[in-house]
């Protein structure tokens, strides 16, 4: 029997504590416990949730279906969920991947405006590289060209980039791709509709996909872009004035 507590006895020995432990060494395994329950609890809360079933009830017509976790740690047996969770892990590491945001991207300047032309991260850079700078060209007349001074037109845009997943292969591809490599095959005589998938052999396809897409976006960001909102802009005194003192 615990000496403080002997009423405790049965609660000392769930934690594997002996009769001697005081009962701040029991309170602190209970917290530990208590703890541990609520991490596990937001693990499953945050990874572990999937769309639930309507109930099919007339009563429970268009009420809100609440989701359902894909694990079960009050009714299984240790073996019991550790396959469950086997079994999520695909749909956690899916649910994981957040929504794509494409990366910030700011004003970009071009002397034309043309296509291949923007290579100015600020009017500034533009104008310390391009102020003044007449050409004379060949020396023929019909080949001179003026530099640019103030009330000289130039442009900004705004630059945007690709979502790096776009370049990947999606689900028809690589389909496609192992279908050809069947045919190829040794075996290819006898491939016949390889391979056939259900609807939720491409779901499971589909999330397979997702942690290749945020391996993209976080290593093989673009550097090539394209310009949107393109505007022309006259240079200024200011504009100049500006520029020399940057």
């Amino acid at each position: 029997m615990p000496k403080h507590k002997p009423e405790l006895a049965s609660i000392y020995n769930v934690f594997g504590l002996s009769s001697n432990h005081e009962l701040s060494t029991l309170l602190a395994n209970i917290e530990n416990t208590k703890r541990f329950s609520d991490l596990l609890h937001d693990v499953e809360r945050e990874f572990f949730m999937a769309p639930g079933e309507p109930s099919g009830e007339p009563e429970d017509e268009g009420s809100v279906v609440d989701a359902e976790c894909l694990v079960n740690r009050w009714g299984s047996k240790p073996a019991e969920y550790l396959e469950q969770f086997r079994t999520a892990l695909p749909i956690a590491a899916a649910n994981s991947i957040p929504d794509y945001e494409a990366p910030a991207t700011g004003e970009k300047w071009s002397l034309t405006g043309e296509n291949g032309s923007w290579d100015y991260d600020s009017l500034d850079e533009l104008l310390k590289d391009n102020y003044g700078h007449d050409s004379d060209g060949d020396g023929h007349p019909a080949s001179y060209r003026a530099g640019l001074y103030e009330g000289g037109t130039v442009y900004r845009g705004t630059e945007c980039k690709d979502d790096p997943a776009i370049f990947l292969p999606d689900q028809d591809d690589l389909i496609e791709h192992m279908s050809e490599r069947a045919y190829d095959s040794d075996a290819g005589e006898w491939v016949d509709n390889y391979p056939t998938l259900d609807s939720d052999a491409k779901l499971e396809l589909e999330r397979a996909m997702r942690p290749l897409k945020a391996w993209a976006r976080k290593h093989c960001q673009p550097e090539f872009f394209t310009i949107k909102d393109i505007a022309p802009h006259i240079v200024t005194v200011e504009d100049v004035s500006r520029s020399r003192k940057s």
